[in-house]
């Protein structure tokens, strides 16, 4: 046989052995993603009568530090949020604008399963609606975050009570909107995302107007959003109202941040919201 013939033969062979998925490494896989420095707590709810898969994203220098205390951001629809957080608060500590915090992430189980549960219609409405058969227990909710949740987390984790953030999209940002107008102290920091406010409206301005004198004395920081391409009378109307009804009071007690994002829109705009609320809060 031809020298250069078989030269060839050999060549394909080496080429076609290299590219088997049998044995090239860059075709081998671990099914286990794990996010660093992550843990998962199924905590039940005495208020409402559920459990909730909470996930607690730590620094990396957290057990070397153990003296210190870490803000806390707290993340509604956990189980697509906290994902999320984890890498917007990367970038953000790789300008020097966010210092280590601990994401927590109040969730279904989604996050680990993959399953489509969720109760947020229950769990951010506080008014029933008709086609949300669960819906109108934001009441039970907060009270979880208030005297289950929070305490259970400070006992196990150093949190800085002084420096809290929560954040929602859509109903989460009308949860969010709920909890500063409810229990203002709770919370320093406020982000909404696009919140779906239109069938909570006149209850969120009578809520915000007969707690004035307790969110006159929060000193918190909110930051509302939504994208330009959303629905006028879900999310325009609605939340220019409650701005502009924010504005009339001064900012003496809120420090309100309000952006429209271009060309956003619904779920375009929860990463977005998610940094620049960030960024407003720890500026």
């Amino acid at each position: 046989m031809n020298l250069k013939y078989l030269y060839a033969i050999i060549v394909v062979f080496l080429i076609s052995k290299n590219i088997n998925p049998q044995n090239s490494n860059l075709l081998t896989y671990d099914r286990n993603v794990v996010l660093n420095y992550s843990l998962t707590h199924v905590v039940f709810s005495e208020n409402v009568q559920d459990s909730f898969y909470i996930y607690v994203k730590l620094p990396k220098n957290y057990d070397k530090e153990n003296k210190k205390l870490y803000p806390a951001i707290y993340l509604l629809d956990g189980d697509i949020a906290f994902p999320i957080a984890w890498s917007v608060a990367r970038y953000l500590q790789f300008e020097r604008i966010l210092p280590d915090v601990i994401i927590v992430g109040i969730g279904y189980g989604g996050l680990i399963y993959g399953s489509k549960i969720s109760k947020r219609e229950r769990d951010y409405t506080f008014s029933h609606i008709e086609r949300w058969s669960e819906s109108g227990a934001a009441q039970n909710f907060l009270r979880f975050l208030k005297s289950e949740l929070i305490p259970y987390l400070k006992s196990n984790y150093r949190m800085d009570s002084d420096n809290f953030t929560i954040s929602g999209h859509s109903i989460g940002g009308l949860f969010t909107l709920y909890t500063l107008f409810s229990d203002p102290l709770l919370f320093k920091n406020y982000i909404a995302s696009s919140p779906h406010t239109s069938f909570d409206l006149d209850e969120l301005l009578s809520l915000e107007e007969k707690n004035q004198s307790k969110i006159e004395n929060a000193n918190c920081n909110l930051f509302i959003s939504f994208g330009e391409n959303e629905d006028e009378e879900k999310y325009f109307i609605p939340n220019n109202k409650i701005i502009n009804q924010l504005r009339r009071r001064g900012s003496d007690h809120i420090n309100l941040k309000f952006r429209i994002f271009e060309e956003g829109i619904h779920f375009s705009t929860p990463a977005e919201a998610m940094a620049y609320g960030l960024m407003h809060a720890f500026k």
